[in-house]
């Protein structure tokens, strides 16, 4: 986190780029799988409650896709190739990491889509544009519909090809922190990265109201991939000047904004 905080506010991004290479070092080591002894009750530690309730999600979603697809017996197992997996397990660590991050996307990519294009799915989805200001909890307001639905599609085809777990942890590491800085209020340019990788300015666009970026900008990871689908905000400022669904007409509240796709419209 601190060196993320680095590469965000200062101009000098060594410190925070040494700190993030150590991080990667650390998880090819398999740092994530030592063993941590028993501790005595009173051991004062740091209490992390965001972090909990935020793996209690994700474990939800685990357990239904390990129920799907047991590592004994697959549920898919017509998707499933012993080939493709064994091909998936020889690939060197940074070439994993890019196709996972990049399956994902495709997924992401088109589930999200989807929310905006069929009017019943963006009833859920408007949940997470109803944010008139854009910081780094707007990508937490979301329908739990919406957050099992597309959790589980897009981690479905990544347990299917048989990527690594040290892989799949590390992405789930990636997506939360990218989703958190994509929504976050800062201003950060990324020079030709822009057109490669989602950044802030990129996603902002996503949640603006103006006419020219309704249904645009959908990718999480990759930027590209709207490029290359003829969906990405071209020709516009360097940043939107307001947010929100386009009318306002969602509800304020959590359980408002959790009640109201089920409600009937006029």
């Amino acid at each position: 986190s601190l060196g993320l905080l680095n590469f965000v506010r200062n101009t000098n991004k060594r410190l925070g780029a040494t700190a993030w290479f150590f991080i990667l070092l650390a998880i090819m080591f398999g740092g994530p799988n030592v063993e941590v002894n028993e501790f005595a009750s009173d051991t004062p530690y740091i209490g992390l409650d965001w972090f909990i309730l935020d793996l209690l999600g994700s474990t939800l979603i685990f357990i239904v896709i390990e129920k799907l697809l047991p590592h004994v017996h697959y549920g898919f197992g017509w998707a499933v190739s012993s080939t493709v997996q064994g091909y998936i397990e020889q690939t060197p660590f940074i070439v994993q990491l890019f196709l996972i991050i990049l399956v994902a996307d495709l997924m992401q990519y088109w589930v999200h889509r989807a929310y905006h294009e069929v009017p019943l799915l963006w009833r859920f989805h408007g949940v997470h544009h109803s944010a008139k200001e854009m910081d780094w909890l707007a990508g937490s307001r979301q329908h739990i519909l919406e957050i099992l639905v597309t959790r589980s599609l897009v981690l479905t085809p990544i347990f299917v090809l048989g990527f690594s777990q040290q892989i799949i942890s590390l992405y789930v590491i990636i997506v939360g922190l990218q989703a958190v800085f994509n929504h976050a209020n800062v201003r950060v340019k990324f020079g030709w990265l822009k057109y490669f990788m989602v950044t802030p300015q990129f996603h902002h666009w996503h949640h603006a109201s103006d006419k020219a970026a309704i249904d645009r900008n959908y990718a999480a990871h990759f930027s590209f991939l709207d490029y290359v689908f003829g969906t990405a905000v071209k020709g516009q400022k360097e940043w939107p000047q307001a947010y929100g669904v386009v009318g306002d007409y969602m509800p304020v509240g959590m359980l408002k904004q959790q009640v109201y796709p089920f409600k009937r419209t006029k």
